[in-house]
């Protein structure tokens, strides 16, 4: 069903023509009803602000310019979301270092004499105990790679250091 006969498009139009397509690919990426309604919603709200535009585009324009709207507001989403649980997993983490006990404290100078590289997944496994596939987990990088990273540390204190570590 296309607008009204009139050359004035409303929302009404937009929300009659799309909301339901618009709803089913929400749906589809969000895999959530509610997170689909609230997409499309946005949709909406955006395409009330631009309805002179909207206004001009031939339908098939206009279906792209909804659509990729919508895609792009959940993309955003995701990264917000992605953003706030790297921020969180921090803050925990950083909470975890303060209160560990007073007999990592050497272990704590000790992983402050090695390379930058090393010192977060040498932190995450002695001072937190955390196994590689969960420091692996936490950077998105295989556990063999987390084990590797620790080889190399120990091997970087024990050539630089020799007595520290045994």
């Amino acid at each position: 069903m296309e607008p009204s006969t009139s050359f004035e498009l409303t929302i009404q139009d937009l929300y009659d023509l799309f909301e339901a397509r618009l709803h089913r690919y929400a749906v589809n990426l969000a895999r959530d009803h509610d997170r689909a309604d609230d997409l499309v919603q946005e949709t909406l709200i955006r395409a009330m602000g631009n309805l002179v535009l909207l206004q001009r585009l031939h339908p098939h324009q206009r279906q792209a310019w909804m659509y990729r709207v919508l895609k792009n507001l959940f993309i955003d989403e995701e990264r917000r979301r992605d953003r706030q649980e790297a921020l969180y997993e921090n803050l925990a983490w950083e909470s975890e270092l303060e209160t560990a006990p007073a007999t990592t404290m050497l272990a704590r100078d000790m992983i402050d004499l090695v390379p930058e590289r090393y010192r977060d997944v040498l932190l995450r496994r002695y001072i937190l105990g955390q196994t590689s596939e969960e420091i692996g987990s936490a950077y998105g990088i295989p556990a063999a790679t987390v084990r590797s990273r620790l080889y190399l540390a120990r091997k970087w204190l024990r050539t630089h250091h020799p007595g520290l570590e045994s």
